[in-house]
């Protein structure tokens, strides 16, 4: 009986091990030899998973596994991408801090495939089919060339971007990105933290004003327009705005002194300033392309009060006039004014940015859809969200060749946002979270205006047929309806204000004073000279690395 035991005991064994060298020989073959890539999950269970032609054994990567009747489980993608396969590439524009990341994970989750930032293509060519930006905004730089085919817009509320922008400019503050700490020493010293929260605040008024402008160059496919007026500039014109050459926008205006000119002629004209933030001056220092018909009505006026009103609505607006005052003469003999010869109206001319124009996008700078990143994150909405932007990516086989089943896209929303699966993103970072910091009522006041003007702009009839017009002002009316809820409890009194919540200059002055501090307006125009040093030295480092790229490919893309 013994030796029948034993015999049995190893006839079990041998038929064990030759199963075992069958499933490993069967798995290699299928691995090597067919595009099929079978995963052992879950114990017992088995799914075999379509591997595209286009993609040989070498490159097989890791995916989301797609487990059938609508189950997955979250792989990370593969970060290291072949360049002999043609993808379908799509750009996601978004104004900083609207949390594009949850976007692109999400295409990530969906294809297998890893995205990558504009900031990282100054290192090279790569092949990454999603393209996470922030141009036209002087944190964004157009650095893919005319490597993408499509654009997705994300859209997030004004009011959590604005919070989010300012860990942006926290890093600025303290200087904590290499190479910029020299400022420091320049300057010989670091402001307090009261003189960053006046600089913050300036900066977050200004962008404010950005955010709008954002959007509107996308949703127009490129279309030109001034940042704080929205009207429409010439080509020559908008290099010269902050986001064409991608430098940050200006801190609140230092007075500075111009001597007088004795030469000064009657007929001077008032213009913006070139050497001075938030300033209308009437030197002859402007460019050329000013003085053209389009220019002329935009950037040309007879009076300090006219400059001031078109070109800085909004804003603080000081004035410098290089026309010495003269004394009387002796009993002068007035002479009867003429009225002004107002300056000839011309008609707008649309002029767009020639990355646009120049088909560097295959189809066009016009996004193909609309993301909500609130939407996304809400355990409501955001399984919808996530098929929104899977739809975007079945346009093209290109990208649709590699998408997990569409009856596994929801389990991809679950895998990512309720279990937490993925890169670490905007809401990961610990500390203050969102609802730490308030906004005094002047600022929420800015930014409803904001999206009013957005709002109205957008449900007129040119735009209301459109469908993505039509998502953008769904968006904006959720948002505003927050805003305004906000602001009616802060402007009651319903929520306190702090130091470190976002004040404004008045407000800010109103708390100060009942502190009894007070601050030193000299050490303040130094402070904010220090903080627009630093801001402009991270904008000269970015630019220095991508003329040093372009240089390097001979001016080439």
């Amino acid at each position: 009986i013994s030796t029948i035991m034993n015999s049995k005991k190893l006839m079990t064994k041998a038929a064990v091990f030759l199963i075992g060298v069958t499933t490993i020989a069967k798995v290699a073959f299928y691995e090597t030899e067919m595009p099929l890539l079978y995963h052992s999950l879950r114990g017992s269970i088995k799914q075999s998973l379509y591997i595209p032609a286009s993609l040989d054994s070498s490159a097989q990567r890791r995916l989301s596994v797609d487990l059938g009747g609508g189950a997955c489980e979250w792989q990370p993608p593969e970060y290291e991408i072949p360049n002999n396969i043609d993808f379908f590439k799509t750009l996601i524009a978004g104004f900083p801090s609207c949390d594009k990341r949850m976007t692109f994970i999400q295409m990530e989750a969906l294809t297998g495939w890893a995205a990558v930032d504009e900031w990282d293509l100054l290192q090279g060519y790569s092949n990454h089919p999603f393209i996470k930006s922030n141009y036209p905004h002087h944190e964004g730089i157009w650095s893919w060339g005319s490597q993408a085919d499509q654009v997705v817009m994300v859209v997030r509320n004004i009011r959590r971007t604005m919070v989010e922008y300012h860990d942006i400019l926290w890093d600025i503050a303290t200087a904590k990105n290499s190479g910029v700490s020299d400022v420091e020493v320049l300057y010989k010293y670091a402001p307090p933290i009261s003189s960053f929260f006046t600089w913050r605040d300036a900066r977050v008024m200004d962008e404010i004003a950005w955010y709008g402008w954002f959007i509107d160059y996308w949703m127009e496919g490129g279309l030109q327009r001034d940042i704080y007026n929205h009207k429409l500039t010439t080509p020559e014109a908008w290099p010269l705005a902050p986001g064409g050459r991608n430098d940050p926008p200006s801190p609140p205006p230092t007075p500075v002194i111009i001597e007088p000119d004795t030469s000064c002629q009657d007929d001077s004209v008032w213009h913006p300033s070139l050497v001075q933030n938030n300033t209308c001056d009437n030197t002859l220092e402007y460019p050329p392309e000013w003085n053209t018909p389009t220019g002329n009505e935009t950037y040309l006026f007879e009076s300090a009060y006219d400059c001031c009103q078109y070109t800085f609505p909004n804003g603080t607006c000081l004035t410098v006039d290089i026309c010495p005052t003269l004394a009387p003469t002796p009993n002068p003999t007035p002479a009867p004014t003429p009225p002004p010869t107002p300056l000839p109206t011309q008609p707008e001319v649309a002029s767009y940015d020639p990355q646009c124009t120049s088909g560097r996008i295959t189809n066009g700078c016009t996004p193909v859809a609309v993301v909500s990143a609130e939407k996304l994150r809400d355990f409501t909405d955001g399984p919808a969200e996530t098929t929104r932007i899977a739809n975007v990516l079945m346009k093209d086989t290109r990208i649709s060749q590699y998408m997990i089943s569409q009856e596994a896209w929801g389990c991809i929303w679950t895998e990512l946002i309720q279990n937490g699966k993925g890169i670490r993103s905007v809401t990961s970072r610990e500390g203050w979270v969102e609802s730490d910091y308030n906004f005094s009522g002047p600022m929420l006041q800015k930014m409803i205006d904001e999206l009013d003007r957005l709002i109205a702009k957008y449900t007129s009839p040119s735009w209301n047929t459109q469908d993505n017009a039509n998502r953008l002002v769904e968006l904006l009316v959720e948002h505003r309806g927050l805003i305004q809820i906000e602001y009616n409890d802060v402007t009651s009194g319903l929520r306190r204000l702090e130091e470190r919540d976002f004040l404004g200059p008045d407000e800010r002055s109103r708390m100060y004073n009942m502190e009894g501090r007070r601050l030193d307006e000299g050490n303040q125009a130094k402070d904010l000279e220090y903080f627009m040093a630093l801001e402009q030295k991270m904008a000269d480092m970015k630019r220095s690395e991508w003329q040093a790229l372009y240089s390097a490919k001979g001016g080439s893309e």
